[in-house]
């Protein structure tokens, strides 16, 4: 039955009276192949200068992460776009998409963060530097989510209502896109994260260098220059984001987790794995939860 806005408003009792006859009434459609979400966390922001975490560079991991700005318009640095969020709209980051937050309206404000991982989330491309608005249908699923994610024993209740959530983000229409020239130059992180996630191993300041045609000492200096971040500490970092993904996605040994992420050995793989998050890569594939250390 087509959706119209006239349906929308109907009062339940009146939309009941509108559904068709079925022809098999003990035989309905079978459901598809779905994808759910995973390892929800919901928290919000009150302080725009508390988004920027860590300090010293712009935000990198494998999860997905959902922005719904409630209260105060900030732009979200996006890879090489900056996307204006105003209040009452929302944005979904992709995993291993840089991100920070800069010119608030204010200081105070009501964000709310979901993050979460998905098996397969082929499903979710379409929403790729896309806003959306929070409709009346939206707010009160995510007041739903807020509610299951807060209340004891309720993980599968959270699942299918932010399930539900992502469902309707979907079917929003996007926002006209609000682009503005971000202050910092993001075309050197675009480059360099693009070259870090190509098929294969991890490959290292040299060759990163050598494909984008500069030498190694002006590849260090230009990072640093423009993007405030040391290239070794952000290749550590890419290299462990990275690996704590293949760690929850895939079925692969730490061993060769180790290897494709750039890792000269297993033991220097699980060394630099527990001094950036506080837990071994075995513990953490079995369910240990991390301490990340500033």
């Amino acid at each position: 039955m087509p959706r119209t806005p006239a349906r929308k408003n109907l009062p339940l009792e009146d939309l009941v009276r509108l559904l068709p006859l079925p022809l098999h009434p003990l035989e309905g459609p079978h459901a598809t192949e779905l994808a759910l979400p995973d390892s929800i966390v919901c928290f919000y922001h009150h302080s725009a200068s508390d988004m920027n975490r860590p300090a010293d560079g712009r935000a990198l991991h494998h999860r997905y992460v959902l922005i719904l700005a409630l209260e105060t318009s900030v732009t979200v640095c996006v890879d090489d776009q900056a996307l204006r969020l105003n209040e009452g709209e929302g944005l979904l980051v992709l995993p291993f998409q840089f991100h920070n937050y800069i010119q608030p309206a204010k200081e105070k404000i009501t964000w709310l963060f979901v993050t979460f991982e998905m098996v397969d989330g082929r499903s979710l491309e379409s929403l790729r530097f896309r806003t959306f608005a929070l409709s009346p249908v939206i707010r009160q699923l995510v007041r739903d989510l807020v509610l299951a994610y807060m209340a004891p024993n309720d993980t599968d209740l959270t699942i299918i209502v932010f399930a539900l959530l992502l469902a309707r983000i979907k079917q929003a229409d996007p926002l006209r896109r609000r682009l503005h020239q971000p202050p910092v130059a993001t075309e050197l992180i675009k480059q360099v994260n693009q070259l870090a996630q190509r098929e294969g191993g991890m490959p290292n300041a040299k060759e990163i260098a050598s494909s984008l045609g500069i030498s190694e000492s002006h590849l260090w200096a230009r990072f640093r220059a423009s993007c405030g971040v040391n290239l070794g500490r952000h290749l550590r970092w890419l290299r462990l984001e990275k690996a704590r993904g293949l760690l929850q996605l895939s079925n692969s040994r730490v061993s060769e987790i180790a290897e494709l992420c750039g890792f000269n050995s297993i033991f220097s793989f699980s060394r630099t794995f527990r001094a950036g998050y506080g837990i071994s890569p075995l513990t953490y594939r079995k369910g240990g939860r991390l301490q990340r250390k500033k």
